[in-house]
């Protein structure tokens, strides 16, 4: 039995959400709050196994909450929130810096078309991020180390895209990643980051806020430009396709997932071979996996996080199980690789 406690300030949005995973027999919720203070207190009375999460409640936030419950009693954190201007994105993703696992949409409402898909779809959620072991969070701003210097290969300075993948606890990391190279970063970055359907463009427009490169929603036939960085949309396959342009499909989910990390990745094996290099970062399950072994066969070079720093290994163990990685490393350890071996260039416009 999956224990819940249910944080939402609307008590008609509270009431049908708590009706919503009653429904299921595996889960039970143990509890409400309508605002951050209350939501700290029954974490640490309570002791949920997972914790549903608004955004804006009076007093204490969401993001406030997160971080509270992080530090003090951490359990695994799941935004649930309706649709968001992207202009007011920032404190959705600083939720998930603050330790959410993910963001995902209330349900439809109560006798509109998709509201059975909508509750489906949450509950199954809820029960995959349920498992997940989380840790407490210091929010220590000391930096980290650097990590030792990596043996460069020997097709270091030639790469002309880079392939990054990532789903549960991926977006802090893209926004580290992105906020660290080189405003000359002479590679294009194509990205598939795992998320609710709804929340893709303020992903974008959060990334941009402190991103070094440009980054924009990848549309088809788009060419992919040095300096740039360009992200999957929602329910779109993205691939390098010929003539360094982005091709979008709507072809079969691959590994249950559209986009998927893997169809990327085999594309950039097929179009750049060694002159791609392909970043799988954390997340669940196996998406990723096989398409890095395609880029590891054809002389790309290949780079999977480490457990230490990675809230959720599947995907970067499966890759290491599949010898698909040339490199382990800690997020300090990709940027500085991905520094070594992309030439530095001059950003062009994109066509």
């Amino acid at each position: 039995m999956i224990r819940l406690l249910v944080v939402e300030d609307s008590k008609t949005v509270q009431q049908a959400l708590v009706a919503a995973f009653s429904a299921d027999p595996e889960i039970r919720v143990i509890g409400t709050a309508e605002n951050g203070e209350a939501a700290l207190d029954a974490a640490s009375n309570l002791r949920p196994d997972i914790i549903t999460m608004d955004i804006n409640m009076p007093g204490m936030n969401g993001f406030e909450a997160t971080r509270a419950i992080m530090a003090s009693c951490p359990v695994p954190i799941v935004i649930v929130t309706g649709k968001m201007d992207p202009k007011d994105s920032a404190t959705l993703f600083r939720v998930m810096e603050a330790g959410a696992l993910m963001v995902l949409a209330k349900p439809e409402p109560p006798g509109s078309a998709g509201h059975a898909d909508s509750v489906a779809n949450l509950v199954h959620h809820i029960k995959l991020m349920s498992e997940i072991k989380v840790v407490r969070r210091a929010f220590s701003k000391a930096p980290l180390p650097a990590p030792p210097k990596p043996v460069l290969p020997d097709n270091a300075g030639q790469i002309k895209v880079v392939a990054i993948g990532a789903s549960t606890g991926g977006p802090p990391l893209l926004q580290q990643i992105l906020s660290n190279l080189s405003p000359q970063f002479g590679a294009a970055v194509l990205v598939v980051q795992h998320m609710a359907a709804g929340f893709t463009e303020n992903f974008v427009h959060w990334l941009n806020q402190s991103s070094r490169l440009p980054v924009q929603l990848a549309a088809h036939g788009m060419k992919i430009t040095p300096g740039r960085v360009y992200v999957a949309p929602d329910g779109c396959h993205m691939e390098a396709g010929a003539g360094e342009r982005i091709v979008l499909s709507c072809a079969p989910p691959e590994n249950g997932l559209r986009p998927s990390v893997s169809t990327l990745f085999r594309s950039v094996a097929l179009s750049y071979g060694r002159q791609g290099a392909g970043v799988l970062l954390t997340g669940m399950g196996s998406d990723g996996a096989s398409g890095l072994k395609s880029m590891r066969d054809r002389g790309g070079i290949t780079i999977a996080q480490d457990r230490e720093s990675s809230v959720v290994f599947g995907m970067p163990s499966e890759a290491i199980r599949m010898a698909a990685a040339l490199y382990i490393l800690p997020p300090e350890g990709i940027i500085q690789l991905l520094t070594a071996v992309v030439k530095a260039g001059s950003a062009e416009p994109a066509r």
